[in-house]
């Protein structure tokens, strides 16, 4: 009797557990189709918020009397650089509609390319459609309403002003190392593929070659500064704008504990305003990291080039972009034309002339004095003016100055029967 109950005890407590696992069993699996649902539900929830998102920013435009209502999507780092980033997205689009007629002007790009900078000249008002927070980055979508007789009119500005606009992009292999110089060749073709894919117009690095060659024994004589070196060559090169790369080289850093090492290819790049030998900064072209023992210099400048190219060619289209506003800058060097109170005159006059603008600031050199000043219409027309001012002062007339040379912005000038041998240059 014993025994007969102490089995129907172990069958009892058999059941039991079974009638448990059993119930375990239904709710884990009414659970996982909960789970199922609800994340199927998300998911679709996902996919219709990104189809929302993928159908409001189609780049769209349309006109409005002379305006254009544009939609397009901004991305950046912060959502401030987002908007920015959709605002001249806006421009550009509005750009693209404004000049179609205009596309055979001499250096139409670069100029094109400058007025998309001005995105707070052109957009009358605008409106953030949507705005979307990532972990990396930060997307918006705007709809901007863009003026669109302004992009013409600054169209027509910047093409009397910028004229035969061509960079150089070059390095000092004076203090270069044999066994670098092949890098160093390498990013100039490398810039220089950019710059043609962009339709900007560039001296081709076989050209440049041989007017350093033509200019060897003048160099090895005078042993110019780095500066001196690179002004007298760009203006040989007629380039108005330089691409100088000062220095290649490599970085790296440890990671994982100092376990690996990882590099990336710096280029270090300062660009130039040759015909006022003003600088314009410096801009650092770099390549992504890559594994120490697996980075090759030549592919990693490739990438360098092609990530911070478009940075340092938006310095130069800025700087094209303020002459709108504040003139088209000028150098004028005098030769051989006397004093100091003599230009203080002419610099008087300009002055006083509307089209003339800029700090009109005289300094004075071993061989020349300068007057660099802002002027608002081409080069040739300024060189009149110049020469009616001149004729005007009786110490100036009296030495009847003319143009030696014109070298894009700077404006060479010396009595007339004054002969300069620095500025027989022979343009390619």
């Amino acid at each position: 009797m014993k025994k007969l109950f102490t089995h129907t005890i172990i069958i009892f407590i058999i059941i039991f557990v079974f009638t448990l696992d059993l119930n375990a069993q239904k709710e884990k699996k009414k659970v996982s189709k909960s789970k199922t649902q609800t994340n199927n539900l998300i998911t679709n929830q996902s996919s219709f918020d990104k189809q929302s998102i993928n159908q409001s920013i189609q780049p769209s435009i349309s006109i409005v009397d002379k305006d254009a209502e544009v939609v397009v999507k901004g991305v950046g780092i912060t959502r401030d650089d987002a908007l920015k980033n959709a605002l001249r997205l806006c421009v550009e689009q509005a750009v693209g509609v404004a000049l179609t007629s205009e596309t055979k002007v001499e250096n139409f790009v670069v100029i094109k390319d400058a007025i998309n900078t001005r995105a707070e000249g052109y957009i009358s008002k605008y409106e953030i459609l949507n705005e979307v927070p990532f972990p990396d980055r930060y997307e918006m979508t705007v709809k901007a309403l863009v003026s669109l007789d302004p992009i013409k009119a600054d169209f027509n500005i910047l093409s009397k002003a910028v004229g035969g606009i061509r960079f150089l992009v070059m390095y000092d292999d004076r203090n270069i190392t044999a066994g670098d110089v092949a890098n160093y060749e390498f990013a100039v073709e490398r810039i220089n593929e950019f710059l043609s894919q962009k339709g900007y117009r560039y001296i081709d690095k076989k050209r440049f070659d041989e007017l350093k060659t033509e200019s060897k024994g003048i160099l090895n004589d005078i042993k110019p500064t780095e500066e001196s070196y690179i002004q007298y060559l760009g203006m040989k090169a007629d380039a108005q704008f330089i691409i100088y790369i000062k220095n290649i080289h490599t970085i790296s850093k440890s990671e994982a504990f100092d376990t690996r090492t990882s590099s990336k290819a710096v280029i270090e790049c300062k660009v130039y305003d040759n015909c006022t030998a003003e600088g314009l900064g410096t801009v650092v072209l770099e390549s992504d990291w890559k594994s120490a023992s697996g980075l090759s210099l030549m592919p990693a400048i490739t990438e360098a080039v092609s990530i911070d190219i478009p940075d340092l060619l938006d310095v130069f289209t800025r700087y094209i972009g303020n002459w709108v506003n504040n003139g088209t800058p000028f150098e004028l060097r005098f030769y051989h034309t006397g004093t100091y109170r003599e230009l203080r005159e002419l610099r008087t006059k300009l002055q006083s002339d509307p089209d003339f603008g800029g700090d009109l600031e005289i300094v004075s050199f071993d061989n020349f004095t300068k007057l660099n000043c802002t002027f608002k219409n081409r080069p040739d027309q300024l060189a009149d003016k110049i020469l009616d001012y001149a004729d005007a002062i009786p110490e100036l007339a009296n030495k009847k100055l003319d143009v030696k040379y014109i070298y894009g912005r700077q404006i060479n000038f010396a009595p007339a029967n004054v002969t300069l041998e620095e500025l027989n240059i022979s343009k390619p």
